[in-house]
């Protein structure tokens, strides 16, 4: 691990700032710090806004920082439609970032393609491309099932996969009323066995089920490995 940059200290500068994903994210960097180096990461929805970790996250800047933690050969690659995304991102994260500007189903089918016989380890796979509307999350939810279909040949048991956005059991209190950028989720799960996922989590928390994908946790953020045994 590289010592010059103390990812955890820094993480514990900002993590107040992520709201309802302070919880999974302190999850998925736990599971990342008991995986092979190097750590090679592929996301879908870029970093779009400086600084917004509220609203956004801001996870292609936490990936960021944690590969640079992880050595030389950890990786981050990033994919987004909007070249203004792609073109802000560039000025904010380091070239431990891939940054792609096209669709995200066709990027990862031929990312995939080329990744399986490099015989690397796919560490995480973080599918956030599509914003959802949780009043009719469908066409969100079936865009990620694209994408995690596309990307299903270079999952490995242990790769990560999480779907931003895919809250378990949606409480009749949850609201995110973006014109003042106010946010609320209380989402405590009891059985995470017998979890409901939402938003952009449906439909790919339904296909894990029935291939007995094993769901590790979730909360605002949902995360599965054992998707290709």
């Amino acid at each position: 691990m590289n010592t010059d940059l103390d990812f955890y200290k820094w993480f514990e500068t900002i993590a107040v700032k992520l709201g309802y994903r302070e919880i999974s994210f302190r999850k998925i960097f736990e599971y990342l710090d008991n995986q092979p180096t190097p750590i090679i990461i592929v996301e879908t929805g870029s970093l779009r806004e400086e600084g917004n970790f509220l609203s956004d996250g801001q996870s292609t800047l936490l990936f960021d920082k944690y590969t640079q933690f992880r050595g030389d050969n950890s990786k981050v690659y990033t994919v987004d439609i909007n070249p203004n995304v792609t073109n802000l991102c560039k000025q904010i994260v380091s070239d431990k970032v891939d940054i792609i500007t096209g669709d995200s189903v066709g990027y990862l089918n031929s990312f995939s393609k080329n990744f399986i016989k490099s015989n690397k380890q796919l560490s995480m796979l973080y599918l956030d491309s599509y914003d959802v509307d949780f009043r009719y999350p469908f066409p969100s939810a079936a865009h990620h099932l694209k994408e995690l279909t596309s990307s299903i040949r270079m999952l490995q048991k242990n790769s990560l996969v999480v779907i931003d956005d895919a809250p378990a059991n949606i409480p009749s209190n949850f609201s995110i009323l973006k014109t003042n950028k106010i946010f609320r989720c209380k989402c405590k799960i009891k059985n995470i066995s017998k979890s409901t996922v939402g938003g952009k989590g449906l439909l790919i928390n339904e296909y894990a089920v029935q291939i007995g994908a094993k769901l590790l946790f979730s909360h605002y953020q949902t995360g599965w490995n054992e998707f290709n045994n």
